[in-house]
């Protein structure tokens, strides 16, 4: 069973499930096609959690992939000249909130682990989906229709909305090949296309050139970062630390399970 918070996800997952029979494998596809139809939710340019449990020896492992602040952050990073923290849009709708992805070293370091199926095998439903197209969902059409900002974004403005700058409908098939083709490299060359190279100058670049606030991303950020990995003895209290709702991690699962969040 795959649960997701989309369908074509789960059914990304299941796909993958059936094909090799691997929680950690399923995950990585899951997570990939969530990147593509719930860009507001997850994805590559983020992070996450990972839980891992291993019902044969009762070992539970956990995986520390959320975004960390760049380098060169400072405690004020957030606060205005008078000392008084930044409002909502001055903070978040900026350069400065951009942190380092974690999501792509936690996803390939968990697959070197507990992986089965090839790493490239579990990039195709998201390369298929993002090349082909799939429906806007009602809800991913609601959000982008209230979101005051996004349209301000040239590439954004350009993929979600209309030329009179209503939000595409929901239904309306949207595709995404820029990103078929980050993910082909990814999926080529492992995580380090991401993080080394042409992409992350692209990433730098667009965070260090935002129109309402220049970020101080560097490509030693990228280049330099990694997910983190903590074993336990599989008992609940080890997953709260990492995540609250880890809390649902430790049912009795007949084999291998995994969960991202």
């Amino acid at each position: 069973m795959v649960v997701a918070a989309h369908p074509l996800a789960a059914r990304a997952g299941y796909d993958i499930l059936k094909r090799g029979d691997n929680a950690v494998d399923a995950a990585i596809a899951t997570q990939l096609v969530l990147n593509l139809v719930e860009p507001q939710s997850s994805g590559i340019g983020g992070g996450g959690f990972l839980l891992h449990y291993a019902a044969r020896d009762g070992k539970l492992s956990a995986y520390d992939g959320r975004e960390a602040a760049p380098a060169a952050a400072k405690p004020d990073r957030f606060l205005g000249a008078n000392g008084r923290p930044l409002d909502w849009p001055a903070a978040v709708v900026s350069g400065k909130s951009v942190g380092v992805p974690g999501l792509l070293r936690l996803l390939e370091l968990a697959h070197r682990r507990h992986g089965k199926l090839p790493w490239a095998e579990l990039f195709e439903p998201a390369i298929r989906l993002a090349e082909n197209g799939f429906p806007i969902s009602s809800r991913l059409h609601a959000l982008v229709a209230a979101d005051r900002f996004l349209s301000q974004d040239r590439n954004a403005r350009r993929y979600f909305y209309l030329p009179d700058g209503s939000a595409k409908p929901a239904g309306a098939p949207l595709k995404n090949p820029e990103f078929a083709a980050v993910l082909k490299r990814v999926a080529a060359e492992g995580a380090d296309a991401f993080y080394r190279g042409d992409i992350a100058r692209d990433i730098v670049a667009a965070v260090r050139s935002h129109k309402s606030a220049a970020g101080d991303l560097a490509e030693a950020d990228l280049s330099e970062s990694r997910s983190a990995a903590r074993t336990g003895a599989g008992k609940c209290a080890a997953c709260l630390r990492l995540h609250r709702a880890a809390s649902r991690c430790c049912r009795s699962w007949r084999s291998s399970s995994a969960s991202t969040y």
